[in-house]
Formats: structure tokens, sequence, C-alpha cells
């Protein structure tokens, strides 16, 4: 079963991320969303969610929008930021299980707290410590790699650090590439979307 962490849970969901993730629990910036995993009552593992990278070539190839839509629709994208089956509960393919089960329960768990459904995911693996088994078992499809930058203490500053990572993507919505490329955004996601964007198109 997967379920949104409650507010009060979270100092043991951000205790456990930093003792056993190897990114720790990070830093939490923009729209969020944790997820409990259970498995016969137990905590066993824990996802996390987050705002999607402001650009990343081989994701707006896969997806074929314009920089404009990219702009004031990446909100209708989220980032697994971290992923993390505790020491305590694993066993063969509860990773992929729990994946899976947390991205099918992400669309409705996302709206109920943002008031809009996203319609895909991207993460990141590290091409030196692990093969993205568990990720390509729930679904994923490999899209690329990174360019070797990561966001530091400001939402709008790169930093180069010379470790590419592996893209992948998952679809949330058979109508994805018509809600993210299409000439407008259907009602039921415009909650996502920023129509104020500086990349929008200005008249002359």
């Amino acid at each position: 079963e997967v379920r949104p962490m409650l507010a009060e849970e979270r100092g043991r969901v951000r205790a456990l991320l930093d003792k056993e993730h190897y990114l720790e629990a990070g830093r939490d910036v923009g729209k969020t969303l944790v997820q409990i995993v259970h498995h016969k009552g137990r905590w066993a593992a824990l996802v996390t969610w987050g705002p999607a990278a402001m650009k990343l070539n081989d994701r707006e190839q896969f997806i074929g929008w314009s920089d404009v839509q990219r702009a004031q629709r990446l909100g209708l994208v989220v980032q697994n930021r971290r992923m993390l089956v505790l020491s305590d509960t694993r066993m063969p393919n509860l990773a992929s299980r729990a994946l899976g089960l947390a991205c099918r329960a992400l669309p409705q768990q996302w709206e109920q707290k943002h008031g809009y459904k996203p319609v895909l995911a991207e993460t990141f693996t590290d091409i030196e410590q692990f093969e993205g088994t568990c990720v390509k078992a729930a679904g994923w499809e490999p899209c690329g790699m990174s360019k070797g930058f990561g966001r530091e203490h400001r939402a709008d500053f790169l930093q180069e650090h010379h470790r590419p990572k592996k893209l992948w993507l998952k679809s949330l919505s058979r109508n994805m590439r018509a809600i993210l490329c299409g000439v407008d955004v259907p009602v039921n996601y415009r909650a996502g979307g920023n129509a104020a964007t500086p990349e929008r198109a200005l008249p002359l």
C-alpha cells in the first residue's frame, strides 16, 4: 500500500533518509510529495517527489515541446528525488514493486495536495553506483544522460559536478504529449502551468 506522508511523520522520514540514503534527505524546494510504502503494516520504502529539472535536452526531445511550452508547462512534470527501500524490510523485487505502486498512486495523491495531476515523471540514476535495474523493472524508459550539472543553493544556479547521470522518464497519462505539446492546456491541468513565465512568446 502507498499513502502520502502525514505532517507529524516528517521528522521520522528525514531521519531515515539521512541515515540510509547516500544522498540523505536533501532540501525541500517547490511543490513536493512524500509517499510511504507499507508492507504488512510496516514501513517498507520511501519515495519523494519534487519539481522537474529546468532544462534537459534529451527530455525535451522525448516530449517534443517548444521552449515556450516547456517554460509554461514544466510544472506538469515531476521528479523522483529519492527512492529508499528501508534496510529492515528488504526483500527480492520490493524496490521495483514499491516504485511501480508509487507511480500509479502519484497523479491522484499529487492532485489531492497540489490541485492538479502531473503527466510525466523523471528521475536519474548514478551510473557509477547503480545499474537502474529496479527503475527499468518499474516501467521507466532510459532517455539519455544529463550534462553533469547540479542545482546549488539558488534555484537558478547550476554548478558542474562532472558526474553525468542516466535520465529515466515515465508517462503518467496516455495523453501526456497532447497535454504538454497541444495548443492549449486542458482546463484540468492549468493549475500546474505558468502562463507568466519570462520565456513566454511576446509580441514585437
